[in-house]
């Protein structure tokens, strides 16, 4: 999957074909390029990535191990149905991978799996622990979202969750990172709700307290960061069939009083009223982020 940002094709012998010369930091290639062109504020890039070297979001235990991995894995039901529903052999590509959890994890089948992020403090806890543990389908890369250094259409799966919202330019990373997913393959992104977020300031003190080191810095993450925006439904599936997709499920669903099911299964996203009142109940959900994922299918198989 892994392609030159510059001239797009691959790598052979550690060099692309326009024969530039990448840095790597403890294993971890360094393709990184700003992409001012394509939507990218670089100077708000920069306290993005200042933000994450400072906080290695979320780090792993001294005593963190594949077991672990694994357990934590299936004990997150968003992981979980990834791993239910993402074929062993599948290409997968994470955008903003931070310290490279879920890459990790669904590489335990042997997937071929490119955790990508901004910040090498993370990825380098990323490629430490794939090291430890033996992960020999997965790679850790600094890249840009908006300058993707992957091959277009060279992805089964791309996931995004809980990252676009933390760039000036929302439509346009969305617009990005579904250009690596092949054909027939899906885009998973995760974005704050609107109305998930609407009562955000309420929560701020009151979910912060008496919590472990850990928690609060989730919570510092979820809720303090340098940059942030927040969606609709019927903007992301505008979004979705502009650029090529069909919607396939939501988790929370879309319709009031649904389960979300498998995360594959294809759904309906029912009414415009519906949708409104489904988002509407998720107001309660500022605790826990106003966080909702999409999934989309690119068309053209």
């Amino acid at each position: 999957m892994l392609a030159c940002p510059i001239c797009h094709k691959t790598f052979a012998d550690g060099r692309c074909e326009c024969r530039r010369d990448w840095t790597e930091t403890g294993g971890v290639p360094d393709l990184y390029m700003p992409a001012p062109e394509a939507g990218e504020d670089v100077r708000l890039t920069e306290r993005v990535r200042a933000f994450y070297e400072e906080r290695p979001f979320p780090d792993y235990r001294p005593d963190d191990d594949l077991g672990s991995l694994v357990r934590n894995g299936r004990a997150n039901p968003f992981t979980r149905w990834l791993d239910e529903e993402i074929p062993p052999r599948a290409k997968v590509l994470e955008i903003g991978c931070g310290t490279g959890q879920m890459s990790n994890f669904l590489g335990v089948a042997g997937r071929e799996v490119v955790g990508l992020d901004l910040t090498m403090a993370s990825l380098l806890r990323a490629e430490a622990f794939r090291r430890r543990a033996g992960l020999a389908t997965v790679t850790f890369v600094r890249g840009n979202l908006f300058r993707l250094p992957i091959a277009p259409g060279s992805a089964d799966v791309v996931i995004a969750n809980g990252v676009l919202h933390h760039t000036a330019d929302c439509r346009a990373a969305f617009r990005a990172v579904g250009r690596a997913v092949a054909p027939g393959g899906y885009l998973v992104v995760g974005l704050y709700n609107r109305y998930g977020r609407a009562l955000l300031p309420l929560v701020r003190d009151e979910h912060a307290h008496g919590k472990t080191e850990r928690e609060k810095a989730w919570y510092h993450d979820q809720h303090q960061h340098p940059v942030e925006s927040r969606h609709t439904a019927d903007e992301v599936l505008d979004w979705l069939a502009e650029d090529g997709f069909e919607f396939v499920n939501s988790c929370p669903s879309l319709s009031l009083g649904s389960e979300t099911g498998r995360l594959f299964e294809r759904h309906s996203p029912g009414t415009w009223l519906g949708r409104t009142l489904a988002q509407l109940s998720w107001v309660s959900r500022a605790r826990d982020g106003g966080l909702w994922v999409t999934v989309g299918q690119k068309q053209g198989a």
